[in-house]
């Protein structure tokens, strides 16, 4: 199937008016309390930050997608600013999620 980028463009806009969406510096505390079950990353996140977030989840057995798009379209789609990573905490939005990605 591939890559439906419109597809979860709109997604995540859904999701974040559901507020299934966390962000920011909340995102690494939902990853260590095991609260999110799958981080998005853009692709113009800076190397420390993007290498510092992988750890994070990879140790926390997370699943996380890196590189979809940029935080321009990212934050246009989830209606908010300078957001680089995202994660998602609803079993169903992740199923929405993966079906628009793979």
């Amino acid at each position: 199937m591939g890559l439906e980028l419109e597809k979860l463009l709109g997604s995540l806009g859904m999701i974040s008016s559901a507020g299934k969406l966390v962000y920011g510096e909340k995102l690494f505390d939902h990853i260590k309390q095991n609260k999110v079950k799958i981080v998005l990353t853009t692709s113009d996140m800076g190397k420390s930050q993007l290498k510092k977030i992988n750890d994070k989840a990879n140790f926390y057995n997370i699943r996380i997608i890196n590189n979809l798009f940029d935080s321009k379209t990212l934050n246009k789609a989830i209606g908010r600013n300078n957001v680089k990573s995202i994660g998602v905490n609803d079993d169903n939005f992740v199923k929405l999620i993966l079906k628009n990605v793979e």
